[in-house]
């Protein structure tokens, strides 16, 4: 993997990889995670593609980014703004949990242009009123009624039988021990950055999602929705309704896998958005 580089957008340092040369893919992860829950995918697809994986600040970045916006409108104008400073052109944008309800979100923000786009792949994520979905509402109400009891909560979520049960709640078969410092970042190592992992969490609301929907029937580039079709977190019922919402979808289960496709199952998964990016 190369070395991470850094751009600034809305005030926070966004630390990202960039790999591989040809047409662009940009990740966008989910909570509590960074960019390296992608680096299964990436090898695989770095072969024929330029990569870019950012940290996003998620509640698992590096180093704290201080008092400024991590709320989701923030975090889209992020995302988009990632491109515009990169320049980027053609993009395939792969999101995953928390990160794909942020995708859709900033869908319907009219604020925001996304013609640097050209494909959008969601792999199992947040979506409609599914934002947070059922399992996790509690971890963001705690956030939301209190500052110091969402940090309790997530400094527990952040010892090693958190991490654990964590991993067995979005993998068929956990995450490998080796690769959880990389994974869980500043999230599992600072108690800085969790506490604006609280403030991330506090403003994930379905109002966002469902306000989206209107303009995900309106988007009219090609989705993809590469899912897990083993995850009772985000069932595949949920990629169905999305497939149906959007004009031009195609739903690609993949079996054996649960949340984190790009862990459970890279194969398929590198191979049906490469075969997806060269129609």
């Amino acid at each position: 993997m190369s070395a991470a580089e850094s751009v600034e957008l809305g005030g926070a340092a966004i630390q990202y990889t960039d790999i591989g040369s040809g047409p662009t893919v940009v990740f966008v992860h989910g909570a509590y995670v960074t960019g390296a829950l992608w680096d299964d995918l990436v090898d695989r697809l770095a072969v024929h593609r330029r990569c870019i994986a950012p940290t996003w600040p998620f509640g698992a970045q590096e180093a704290p980014v201080g008092d400024v916006d991590l709320g989701v409108q923030a975090a889209g104008r992020r995302i988009a703004g990632l491109l515009d400073a990169l320049d980027l052109h053609d993009v395939t944008l792969v999101s995953n949990d928390t990160g794909g309800g942020i995708v859709l979100a900033a869908l319907g923000d009219p604020s925001l242009n996304f013609d640097r786009v050209s494909r959008l792949v969601f792999t199992n994520c947040d979506s409609f009123e599914h934002f947070p979905p059922k399992s996790f509402a509690p971890i963001v109400k705690l956030c939301s009624a209190s500052a110091l009891a969402g940090r309790l909560v997530l400094g527990a979520l952040a010892t090693s039988p958190g991490l654990k049960f964590f991993a067995s709640s979005v993998t068929r078969n956990g995450i490998p021990a080796e690769r959880l410092a990389a994974i869980f970042g500043g999230f599992r190592s600072s108690a800085t950055v969790r506490r604006e992992a609280v403030r991330f969490s506090a403003d994930l609301n379905p109002r966002y999602t469902l306000n989206a929907a209107g303009a995900l029937a309106e988007w009219t580039k090609p989705v993809l929705l590469a899912w897990g079709s083993d995850d009772k977190m985000f069932p595949i019922t949920h990629a169905q309704r999305l497939a149906d919402t959007f004009s031009d979808a195609d739903l690609h289960p993949i079996a054996d896998s649960s949340t984190y496709v790009m862990i459970d199952r890279p194969d398929e998964t590198a191979s049906a958005i490469e075969g997806f990016v060269a129609k």
